[in-house]
């Protein structure tokens, strides 16, 4: 006995310390758990406080903006309008006496009207204010004017301000400009449709293609008979070999006089170019760059607006090429370079759509190329004048006409069947709704698990509002254990076009939808989260007329959450469709696919 019970003592004894240590231990680990819940309250007491605190400010930012919008609405702001705009125009002639006066004692007058001239030779009319406002040229280092103080400088720059606070600064030559430059061959011909286009106007539009960076270019001006006398005059002062003017013997309105100039056009590419506008020094520069890396057949930029005292206001930062948006709105717009042999086989612009003959242009010209190049850069300065559609699209009712009309013929001319419809948010806009081709059986999947409330007001929204009704729903059961919800999921298997797989298998998302699409028999697949419920009709149909679309892959629809203010984009795999709305029931579980629809098509232009 003595010898079998001394070793069960000494594993005892080893054990001891062993016991002792995991003990520490795990005090150790307690303390430090207590230690880490401690720092999540105070984190959350934190967060909290920052909450209350955020709220305070939102309320008070809300206060304010009433004060504001009831202050910009009373008799007394209306009324002192008029002294407002004065003061504003006395501090930019006192900032202009001031350079004007320190430019005329550094360098004497004569050196003064030359850096003038200089001036409206490269930058126009806005150079020339640029620099009397700021005592410095166009893309120039700021300096305070000699003898005015640094509140007079600043309120200067601010009244070069547009109206939404936007500056646009003339860029700078690039290191290595002209080792570049050699390496660039494109040449461009700009096309300058003319017609009674007041004098001052007309030659900051030619300074600003003289003014160009890139040397390779020609200018067509093409008169369209104008009886102004003054257009007249300015086109006969202007003396330059590069520069080509052409006139009509009769007025034949823009889509014919801009063919004229085309019919004269030698260059590689025509970039097109309104009498009354302005382009940037390096707009033929980033066209050319574009050019030599992409080898494009259409290239369009970013751009701005040129206000009537000429500050730069309202820049429009496009997105790259997209099919879809090009038919609800013409967003390419300026500045619009087009490969010259392509304008050539398109036969140009067409008089039946004058008003929107670029818009038709583009439209027709997607429809031969895929090689549309962006560049996210503004080249191109469009004047705001009276009647002009840069200030408002009713300016030119009948432009709105000819838009539905262009578009409507797009549709019949690619064989597809929709309807323009208006938007009530925005007057005179529309968006295009394209019809269902064929019958097209639709596959709902939906993955779920223990959500019976939900799932089952998700599927009772599906089968009451949904006006389409080729479509079947393949429920994926993610494993449920709740009564109800297994009580539910037996009940909807009786259902006609209602399957329910029961997958029990840890969650994983794309799992259960590729068993979703493997059980499936739909010619389109719309993936659904279950924690939503349709509000629309005709979502099926509105987004299966995308999806059935050559150029789209996938659709998604607008979701919109209980309480909220504003509607969630996250659902969008690639674009919104419009007015196809869901809800969602619960904030926090939509993801990127919680409404999604797919079609066997794939291939972004």
């Amino acid at each position: 006995m003595d010898s079998s019970s001394t070793p069960v003592r000494r594993d005892d004894d080893h054990a001891a310390p062993a016991l002792a240590e995991r003990d520490g231990s795990v005090a150790s680990l307690t303390q430090a758990l207590a230690e880490r819940d401690a720092a999540i309250a105070r984190l959350h007491e934190l967060l909290g406080e920052r909450g209350r605190s955020l709220h305070e400010m939102r309320s008070e930012n809300a206060a304010l903006r009433a004060e504001l919008t009831r202050t910009h609405q009373s008799s007394s702001w209306r009324l002192t309008g008029p002294l407002r705009w004065a003061l504003r125009r006395t501090a930019q002639g006192r900032a202009s006496l001031e350079t004007l006066l320190w430019a005329i004692r550094r360098r004497g007058p004569s050196a003064t009207v030359a850096e003038i001239r200089r001036l409206r030779q490269g930058h126009g009319i806005s150079g020339i204010k640029f620099w009397l406002l700021n005592g410095v040229a166009p893309g120039g280092a700021e300096r305070a004017v000699p003898g005015s103080d640094l509140s007079s400088t600043h309120a200067a720059l601010a009244d070069l301000r547009g109206p939404d606070g936007y500056v646009y600064r003339t860029p700078r030559r690039p290191p290595g400009f002209e080792a570049r430059l050699k390496n660039l061959s494109t040449t461009f011909s700009i096309v300058v449709p003319v017609y009674n286009t007041p004098p001052a106007l007309l030659q900051a539009a030619v300074a600003s293609v003289q003014a160009q960076w890139y040397p390779r270019w020609q200018l067509v001006l093409v008169d369209d008979a104008s009886p102004n006398p003054g257009t007249q005059a300015a086109l006969d002062r202007i003396r330059d070999p590069r520069i080509t003017l052409l006139r009509q013997p009769a007025n034949g309105g823009i889509s014919n006089t801009t063919n004229a100039g085309l019919a004269a056009a030698t260059g590689d590419f025509v970039v097109f170019l309104d009498h009354d506008d302005e382009l940037t020094p390096d707009c033929l520069y980033e066209l050319a760059l574009s050019i030599a890396a992409h080898d494009p057949d259409f290239v369009y930029s970013d751009e701005d607006k040129l206000t009537e005292d000429g500050r730069f206001t309202q820049p429009f930062f496009k997105p790259d090429w997209s099919p879809d948006t090009i038919m609800s709105t013409m967003y390419t717009c300026h500045v619009a370079c087009v490969r010259s042999s392509l304008l050539r086989e398109l036969g140009g612009l067409r008089p039946e759509y004058d008003g929107c003959q670029d818009w038709d242009l583009v439209l027709r010209l997607a429809e031969r190329t895929r090689r549309i190049q962006h560049v996210p850069k503004v080249l191109y300065h469009w004047r705001i004048i009276p009647q002009s559609t840069a200030a408002d699209l009713n300016a030119k009712p009948y432009v709105v006409s000819v838009s539905e009309r262009l578009r409507a013929d797009t549709l019949a001319r690619r064989g597809l069947k929709g309807a323009l419809e208006p938007l009530p948010q925005l007057p005179s806009y529309h968006r295009v709704r394209y019809d269902v081709r064929g019958t097209p059986t639709i596959s709902i999947i939906i993955p779920s698990r223990d959500n019976q409330a939900v799932l089952s007001a998700c599927l009772d929204s599906i089968r009451a509002r949904s006006s389409y009704g080729r479509y079947e729903i393949v429920v994926l059961d993610n494993g449920s254990r709740e009564p109800a919800a297994l009580g539910y999921l037996n009940r909807i298997r009786s259902w006609p076009g209602v399957q329910v797989i029961r997958h029990d298998a840890p969650f994983n998302y794309s799992e259960l939808n590729n068993l979703g699409v493997a059980a499936s028999s739909g010619d389109i697949l719309l993936f659904l989260n279950d924690d939503t419920e349709v509000l629309t009709p005709d979502w099926l149909e509105r987004m299966a007329g995308f999806a059935q679309l050559d150029h789209v892959g996938a659709v998604g629809a607008k979701l919109l959450y209980p309480g909220a203010e504003k509607y969630s984009t996250l659902a969008c795999s690639i674009f919104i469709t419009g007015p196809a709305m869901l809800s969602c029931s619960r904030i926090g579980t939509i993801t990127a696919t919680s409404c999604a629809i797919f079609s066997n098509t794939t291939g972004w232009p």
